[in-house]
């Protein structure tokens, strides 16, 4: 591997690493309320009051009402919906995207149990939380299918002798549900005619410490996506709950969505039309905590609430723009999107993400070999006439236009172009960091198997543990395989060049596989396998070009 190739790595490796905050810096969470709908900004001021008294009301209690859960067959999950607040999502068990050691995958546990909570302020100002058991309306515990393809339940409660309703509609083989709240006939108790749909407790973490580094909030207003972090590590740092700090953001005026994320799971409100979004990040016993509190006025009723897997299809069914995250950065939505299409297409004709992974690798090297051949033979004819170049600079060392000069014409004489190398390199990062951020982030890998002892190509290819630490293969592999590409770069170099250069190489030709070592060691496998594969074929085409005759 030549000096501009692992200039270029090193660039990636820092653009990785420093491009979300300096999004953040470029690009801060609040946005300058000129560019933003308008709306009532008073709800901020009485939703925000600490000294604000809060009311539990709901149906009498001589109603005698009591606890009923009604089941949901979904097809691509089973849920339980309690009475509890109106229809709290009790459990929400998947089918799909499991490992081998899961029967099902949960998205609620006990500390988000109480969910898709109504309240409102009264005439008093104080905060009625309809928190309670309601009454059972209608509909019933079902299984949906082909042939029935959607079902609702009704839930009702009362405040001040009058009705409050909330309608759950399930679709099949669909994340989505509508939730559908009417305080129309409470409308003169309330003191601004607006009411609070809440999600309380965020999701449960099931990705050990790559969860810490996915872990936000995310609010989309006017199609530009805001990230609110949560997790509390960076690329090398497990998840900490104590060290989540106890924060809230606050979106004034219409959103398109919002809601919160771990890994490869996400629950999302997109509301009718929202008055003001809050997001709130606590630390608990177990998890962080994350709080999603939706505004909006008491004639609009329809809300739709996500709850499932970050998958790319059931994502985009929502048409509000989040699957523009789910697969890396925004601004390289497009490639990435091309890259996840060519990924699923391949999966359709061999259904093995394994050898998908390794297809990717060989067309990716197919598409970029002229590329980087071209890279290459520029390298090694500037390796080449290297000695050459260190003559002209130490004889013409105190005359530097001089020897530019004499640089230039040694150039020219062998048809050389110093910036040949850096072009090709330049056009391929796009691709390859969009190759980076799908194969890290992409769900489809979970639970997916390979060969030998890679039984999960969206976690690390442990073979064992030693003392407590897990002994990850494909990274020493990935690594092993970067050093000797370095090497056979630098095997074809003369003597006779600049020692300091050199001696830097050399350096280099350790340093940077150690560094990607230990950058990639807990990354996914799927991942790993990638960049071995892509760095054999590496090894393969500069033995090709060493060989061939100047």
């Amino acid at each position: 591997m030549d000096r501009k190739t692992l200039t270029g790595f090193i660039l990636i490796g820092a653009i990785l690493l420093l491009w979300p905050s300096y999004l953040e810096l470029i690009s801060p969470s609040e946005k300058d309320p000129k560019d933003l709908p308008s709306a009532d900004t008073t709800v901020v001021e009485k939703y925000s009051k600490q000294d604000q008294k809060v009311l539990k009301k709901t149906g009498a209690p001589e109603n005698n009402i009591e606890s009923e859960t009604l089941v949901v067959d979904g097809g691509s999950y089973v849920a339980q919906i309690n009475n509890l607040a109106g229809g709290s999502i009790f459990s929400f068990n998947l089918k799909k995207h499991l490992k081998s050691s899961e029967e099902s995958l949960g998205l609620i546990d006990n500390q988000n149990k109480k969910n898709l909570v109504v309240s409102f302020i009264n005439q008093s100002g104080e905060v009625v939380v309809l928190d309670e058991l309601w009454s059972i309306v209608s509909g019933g515990s079902v299984v949906l299918s082909e042939e029935n393809r959607s079902s609702s339940m009704v839930f009702e409660t009362a405040y001040m002798g009058q009705p409050v309703t909330k309608k759950l509609t399930f679709y099949y083989n669909s994340y989505e549900v509508d939730v559908d709240v009417s305080l129309r006939e409470i409308k003169e108790s309330s003191l601004d005619e607006k009411y609070i749909l809440s999600w309380v407790g965020g999701l449960p973490e099931h990705e050990g410490s790559q969860d810490a580094m996915f872990m936000e909030g995310l609010v989309s207003q006017v199609g530009s996506i805001e990230s609110f972090r949560v997790g509390s590590a960076g690329f090398f740092g497990p998840s900490n709950t104590k060290s989540i700090s106890e924060e809230t953001k606050k979106y004034v005026g219409l959103v398109d969505f919002a809601g919160y994320r771990t890994k490869y799971f996400g629950v999302f409100f997109v509301p009718q039309k929202s008055d003001m979004v809050e997001l709130y990040k606590y630390p608990s016993f177990s998890r962080a905590g994350v709080d999603i509190n939706i505004t909006q006025d008491i004639n609009l009723e329809k809300n739709k609430l996500y709850l499932g897997p970050l998958d790319y299809t059931s994502v985009e069914a929502l048409g509000v723009g989040l699957e523009e995250k789910i697969l890396g950065w925004q601004w390289l939505s497009s490639v990435s999107w091309l890259v996840y299409s060519i990924m699923i297409l391949l999966y359709g004709l061999i259904p093995n993400y394994g050898v998908v992974v390794v297809l990717f690798a060989v067309l990716i090297k197919l598409v970029t070999y002229p590329l980087m051949a071209k890279q290459l033979r520029s390298s090694k004819k500037m390796q080449e006439i290297s000695p050459i170049m260190n003559n002209i600079k130490i004889k013409y060392k105190n005359n530097p236009t001089l020897q530019q000069q004499k640089m230039a014409a040694l150039f020219q004489e062998h048809k050389i172009n110093p910036l040949a190398g850096c072009l090709p390199l330049l056009i391929q990062m796009p691709v390859l960091m969009s190759v980076f951020m799908v194969f890290r982030n992409t769900i489809e890998f979970r639970g997916e198997s390979f060969v030998f002892w890679i039984n999960d190509l969206s976690a690390a290819d442990t073979l064992f543990s030693l003392g407590g630490i897990p002994i990850n293969i494909l990274p020493f592999l990935m690594s092993a395989s970067m050093y000797y590409t370095m090497k056979l770069s630098s095997a074809s170099q003369p003597a006779g060049g600049d020692p300091a250069q050199e001696a830097t190489q050399q350096m280099m030709k350790y340093m940077f596989p150690g560094m990607m070592f230990f950058l990639f060691y807990s990354f996914p496998s799927g991942l790993n396998l990638y960049y071995l594969c892509f760095n054999i074929m590496q090894i393969a085409q500069q033995k090709i070009i060493n060989n061939e005759k100047s």
